[in-house]
């Protein structure tokens, strides 16, 4: 059994981040409909799958009654009324905003004893690709892509941990407060990660098979 994790933000607040002003320059139309196609490819390329959808904003009663028809399980932190915890989404830490959301969908898969073999992580409005091979993450190990074969600078749009290994990831955000608070890139924090790991556990693959729109600028990534 898998189960992959999609992160979103689909109402983006006008407030900048620690290295831009702008965080998104689509609208929540934009947003919505990209990560519907999100959930699509997700549907169409990995077998055996449920999703969880982690919202971190106001949605609309469309927006809400899509994501619960469509995804297996739809959690939005807005909707907990938990004001120090939704405001951890809005800081100029955009890790704070991802570890927090990852933290929150784990804590939720342990508490309710969900089941899975493999996590995955796809980051909302990213799409598989084509150049997505399932059987490359069919197997007990950890698969990421370092950005620009840099090993201080992990992908984070799209990885695959193992039961036991997204257990310790948990474990691994729960002790990087400080890294959020200072603005530590993501992608820094999971590279991090990896190096705790077993080398011959882990696949590093140069095609890992995912796209889409940088938020900030609309460039398009495709890795």
């Amino acid at each position: 059994m898998n189960l992959t994790l999609i992160t979103s933000v689909i109402n983006t607040p006008e407030l900048p981040l620690s290295y831009i002003k702008t965080r998104s320059i689509y609208s929540r139309e934009e947003r919505f409909e990209q990560t519907k196609q999100t959930i699509k490819t997700i549907r169409e390329k990995i077998p055996d799958n449920k999703i969880l959808l982690v919202e971190c904003s106001q949605l609309t009663p469309e927006e809400t009654d899509y994501f619960t028809k469509h995804t297996d399980i739809f959690l939005n932190i807005f909707n907990t009324g938990d004001r120090p915890l939704i405001n951890r989404m809005f800081t100029p830490s955009k890790a704070m905003g991802e570890g927090t959301m990852t933290i929150y969908a784990l804590h939720y898969l342990f508490s309710n004893n969900v089941s899975y073999c493999n996590f995955f992580k796809i980051s909302g409005r990213y799409w598989l690709t084509d150049n997505f091979n399932y059987k490359t993450f069919n197997n007990k190990k950890i698969v990421a892509k370092f950005i620009d074969n840099d090993t201080t600078n992990a992908l984070t749009s799209l990885y695959k941990l193992p039961f036991t290994d997204s257990y310790h990831w948990y474990n691994y955000l729960l002790g990087s407060e400080n890294k959020f608070r200072e603005c530590a890139g993501y992608e820094n924090i999971f590279a991090q990660f990896l190096k705790t790991g077993e080398s011959d556990k882990i696949i590093i693959t140069d095609k890992i098979g995912v796209a889409g729109h940088i938020a900030v600028s609309g460039d398009k990534s495709d890795t």
